[in-house]
């Protein structure tokens, strides 16, 4: 986490501008020959740009080689893709030369023609026949057909082409069919029809078809419900609406009358399946569709005619649309169509639309001459109520629908429900049964024997009684309101509770509740860092068994930034690591914008977008990175001189003074100077505010004025120059005399804008540091890193995190150190742990729990180390130090304490082992008396004193890192270079020593207690003049 924290908020600028330059390089086309590849060498020694192109090259070939690949196997797929089609056209014609019977589209018998002409069918059957093109019908054909037998109605639909014109000039929408009938090819015609009802049926007899005569069968069929006529045109006269340009039509009027039939019908007890909407419009059709609801309407169906043609169901409703003044009918002036509309219904058919218009086509006039005579047509449908026959409605309108409401009349319904309550609809034909009726009014059922009523609705379950009655609670004799239905032994008496607990505070439950295992009264307690702190009772109980308590006191501290400590007595350890400093920074940095870390010595280079523009572009890094300078020519030139270096380079030529001559759009003359942007102030029409004295010469006749881009206030050109010339002895950029907006873009001024940029880019890379020195830092901290046995053995979580940062691509001086501190750190954390073995067991989880106390500190995420942070840490790892120290003489001269010395080391025990931050007076103490001690204790567990130790160490005359330890502890020495050469055995236990080739043996390791060497004098960190002084120095 720490890592990945630190390698944003230092790398993300870096980055985003790899990952921009990698965009630019792979949008690039150019790449090496093959005979440019055969003269690397090693492709190490490329520059960058040779090595994109290189890798061009490998990626142009590769993608040939990948296409060449592609295409054999879409070769050999297409391949294995004919002659499997050819396998299945084998293997359907097997399957259909068994068949006696073939069916297909004439789709699939274009499709599949050749199998066809395989089978060669005999006899060949066309349904629907009038409606297929003849093309389709002759390609069906075989020239081992005998027998074509086409079954149709010419009389109905006709074929549809797609393309309308070739359909009339060539007719191609004459079927095959239909040609054979009007040439009085021999035919049979079918007389009898199954669908209509009669009345139905006499519209299209004798007015379309002749000698049409009527099945027995639609003679039984039962009258539509809530309706007078099983057919009725209802007339209007509303006009219909032209939509999608003219392209069809809508009529409004006509789609609220149907939807609003159609919900009558479904009231009627009918199926949605039994209803079907037909229209002659597409339009029609949509505009029904948004008045029909999913959840209303569910399983009606609702089509154009041309798409109904071959089905039929028990209920029609047709809307017509046409209407309008011109009397145009449109398609209704066919008589295909016609007969397709009227001929859907089997037992209700209900038509809307304008019949005086179409009156005026022949087949529709015979057609309402008809209806007339019959009485089936009229401006107002008669509804007829189910349960009162006698009751009739006349609807004209989707309006009058209102006086039926729920299909029946207007009547209540008055039926007495089951629960005794009488039926609150209107009269309604529907669940005449009300069994799904919902009762809404209370309920009057009796639930106990108190008489107590059910408080909830009648549809609803009663449920038990719960009306509250007093009864005596029979295990604490408390009267109490119960439930009526809940017997008073298992109800929960509500009386607070007055049994004493163990800790003698009184019960907060209720009575008839458990009560507490953890007492919640506050109390007043001693925490073990001195303050005072009120907890719950039951957590004071538990501390008197090492329960650790949060204290919650306020630090309140002075910091060594000055700030006041924010952190509490807890988070901060008890002022041994003061939590980090919070409190805004609101220094300016040297770009000029406000620091937005907390409280730091050092501020870290601004994450903000970077605002520095020019004429040509903006920089798009953040602000503390170096910004790329601008490689486009200079912009700054006029009729009298012209800058010729690059836009970020100072320019080559001076200022122009000549007033300039251009015209601004109020018709007056321009205030600026010659080549210069024209100020958009105007002398004339804004004189108080360009006058307005500032640097002094404002009101001079010849004045001229130049206007700051970046904030747009306009000054004086003489006073202005001043300003701007003016050295000030700072790094920052000049700001506008008024606002203080920073100014970054402005051609006469450019020179000095970009003097300042460049001490700015300065102070940046001083701030990021220089890359050598960084690299060769991160090279000796790696070279340390992997020297240090000890941290990996110890902190291998630890030691990965910090191989890793040291990996990352890019490192300023701040992060550099920042790693090199946490090195450091855990070196020392490493070297404690890996000395844990020199103390008594029974003292090791205290300082373990103080060293897991520090790392917890140290791996908090931090871009830096403050000074404080540094203090607090090297005092507590001191801290502990000592302790280990003392604790290890102490275990080494077991048996050896005098009262004298165990009264000395009780004394700085008490000091090391506290919770309270070391002071200077405390490690004083804690020095003095450890320096009287060493004399008196042997050292790690030699068993000698300390002089012995010096005289013995002294006398061998050996470097430090040449003393070494048995697996046992046996201390031994390596003399010449310290490194082992050979393998011998320990005279003291027999174990194994030294080694070979300058590797020591696994089994022992380096005596540090003997010379504080922190590594052998023959090893990696020795070898690469590392030493751990230097390092400490770091610190």
């Amino acid at each position: 986490i720490l890592l990945s924290l630190f390698t944003l908020s230092v790398t993300a600028a870096q980055k985003r501008k790899m990952k921009q330059k990698m965009r630019v390089e792979l949008r690039k086309l150019s790449a090496m020959t093959e005979l440019e590849t055969k003269t690397i060498q090693n492709v190490w020694h490329l520059d960058l740009s040779t090595r994109w192109r290189l890798y061009r090259h490998w990626l142009q070939t590769y993608q040939s080689f990948i296409r060449r690949r592609i295409l054999q196997h879409e070769q050999q797929y297409q391949a294995a893709a004919e002659r499997l089609a050819e396998l299945r056209l084998q293997e359907d014609l097997c399957i259909l030369r068994e068949a006696k019977v073939v069916g297909m589209t004439t789709t699939g018998a274009a499709k599949y023609r050749q199998i066809l002409q395989k089978v060669e069918p005999r006899i060949v059957i066309v349904e629907e026949a009038a409606e297929v093109l003849e093309a389709h019908t002759i390609t069906t054909l075989s020239k081992a057909c005998q027998h074509l037998i086409l079954i149709g109605d010419h009389q109905q639909l006709k074929p549809s082409a797609n393309v309308y014109d070739l359909a009339k000039n060539f007719n191609l929408e004459v079927s095959l069919f239909e040609r054979l009938v009007k040439v009085n090819f021999p035919f049979v015609c079918l007389r009898y029809q199954h669908r209509m009802r009669p009345e139905i049926a006499q519209l299209l007899n004798p007015h379309i078809y002749q000698d049409l005569e009527n099945h027995p069968s639609v003679l039984k069929y039962e009258n539509i419900k809530g309706v007078l006529s099983n057919l009725f045109f209802v007339e209007h006269d509303f006009p219909e609406q032209e939509i999608q340009e003219g392209k069809s039509h809508q009529n409004p009027h006509e789609a609220q009358f149907v939807v609003e039939l159609c919900k009558y019908f479904l009231c009627q007890d009918y199926l949605p399946s039994q209803i079907t909407i037909l229209t002659t419009y597409t339009g029609q059709l949509f505009c029904l569709r948004k008045l029909m609801p999913a959840k209303t309407f569910a399983g009606v169906k609702v089509h154009v005619v041309d798409k109904y043609q071959g089905e039929e169901n028990d209920i029609i409703l047709l809307s017509l649309v046409r209407s309008n003044k011109e009397e145009r009918s449109g398609f209704l002036q066919i008589s295909n169509r016609i007969c397709v509309a009227l001929s859907r219904a089997k037992k209700g058919l209900y038509c809307i639309g304008n019949m005086r218009m179409l009156g005026k086509i022949p087949l529709w006039s015979k057609i309402i001459h008809t209806l007339r005579e019959k009485g089936y047509i009229g401006r107002s449908l008669m509804l007829c109520c189910q349960n009162h026959p006698e009751t009739k409605t006349l609807v004209s309108t989707a309006a009058d629908f209102i006086r039926v409401p729920e299909g029946g009349c207007s009547r209540p319904c008055e039926c007495r429900l089951s629960c005794g309550h009488v039926c609150t609809r209107a009269c309604h034909p529907y669940d005449t049964e009300h069994k799904e009726y919902q009762c809404l009014k209370p309920c009057q059922k009796v639930l106990c024997k108190d008489g107590h009523r059910c408080p909830q609705l009648c549809y609803e379950p009663c449920g038990q009684c719960m009306v509250k009655v007093e009864k005596i609670i029979s295990k604490c004799g408390h009267r109490q309101m119960v439930p009526c239905s809940t017997p008073d032994a298992e109800f929960l008496c509500q009386e607070p509770c007055q049994k004493k607990l163990n800790c003698g505070h009184t019960c907060n439950k209720f009575c008839g509740q458990e009560c507490n295992t953890r007492c919640p009264e506050l109390v007043t307690v001693a925490l073990k860092c001195g303050h005072i702190q009120q907890v719950k009772c039951w957590i004071s109980e538990e501390m008197k068994h090492g329960m650790p308590v949060e204290c919650k006191t306020k630090c309140s501290v002075t910091l060594q930034c000055g700030h006041v400590c924010q952190g509490s007595c807890h988070t901060c350890f008890e002022g041994r690591f003061h939590k980090p400093c919070k409190s805004p920074c609101k220094r300016f940095l040297v770009c000029s914008h406000r620091c937005q870390q907390p409280c730091t010595t050092e501020c870290p280079p601004c994450q903000l977008d970077c605002q520095n523009h020019c004429i040509h572009s903006r920089c798009k890094k953040k602000c503390g990175e170096s910004c790329s300078p601008c490689a486009e020519p200079c912009e700054w030139r006029c009729q009298h001189y012209q800058c010729t270096s690059l836009c970020s380079e100072p320019c080559n030529r001076p200022r122009c003074n000549v007033p300039c001559t251009k015209r601004l759009p109020c018709g007056h003359s321009c205030i600026g100077l010659c080549g210069e942007p024209c100020p958009k102030k105007c002398l004339v029409c804004d004189h108080e505010e360009v006058t307005q004295i500032f640097f002094g010469f404002e009101e001079d006749p010849d004045a001229r004025f130049v206007q700051l881009e970046d904030c747009g206030h306009v000054f004086e050109s003489q006073g202005l120059d001043h300003y701007m010339d003016e050295d000030d002895g700072v790094i920052k950029l000049k700001v506008c005399p008024v606002c203080q907006t920073p100014i970054r873009k402005n051609l006469r001024y450019g020179t000095i804008v970009q003097r300042r940029l460049y001490e700015i880019e300065r102070v940046k890379e001083k701030i990021q540091g220089p890359i050598q020195e960084i690299e060769s830092r991160r090279q000796s901290l790696q070279a340390a890193l992997a020297g240090n046995a000890v941290l990996r053995r110890n902190l291998p979580l630890k030691y990965l995190m910090l191989e890793d940062k040291l990996r990352a691509p890019v490192l300023s001086s701040k992060s550099i150190g920042l790693i090199e501190n946490q090195l450091n750190f855990y070196s020392r954390l490493a070297d404690l742990t890996n000395s844990m073995d020199k103390i008594e067991a029974s003292e090791r989880n205290g300082l373990r729990k103080r060293l897991d106390e520090v790392q917890v500190w140290l791996d908090r995420p931090r871009i830096s180390f403050t000074g404080q942070e540094l203090s607090d840490l090297q005092v507590e790892i001191q801290r502990v130090t000592y302790l280990l120290s003392l604790l290890a003489r102490c275990n080494g001269a077991s048996g050896r304490i005098t009262p004298a010395l165990a009264k000395e080391i009780a004394t700085v025990r008490v000091i090391l082992e506290g919770t309270k931050k070391l002071t200077d007076e405390d490690e004083a103490v804690v020095k003095a008396k450890l320096e009287r001690l060493c004399s008196a204790l042997p050292t790690s567990g030699l068993g000698i004193s300390e002089a012995e130790r010096v005289q013995i160490v002294s006398a061998i005359g050996c470097p430090r890192g040449h003393w070494f330890k048995c697996k046992n502890g046996h201390i031994y020495v390596i003399g010449e270079c310290g490194g082992a050469m050979e393998r011998g055995v320990c005279p003291e236990c027999s174990a194994a020593i030294g080694g070979t080739n300058h590797n020591l043996d696994s089994t022992n390791s380096l005596a540090s207690e003997m010379d504080g060497a922190t590594h052998a004098a023959w090893s990696d960190t020795a070898n690469n003049l590392l030493n751990w002084a230097e390092l400490r120095r770091l610190l």
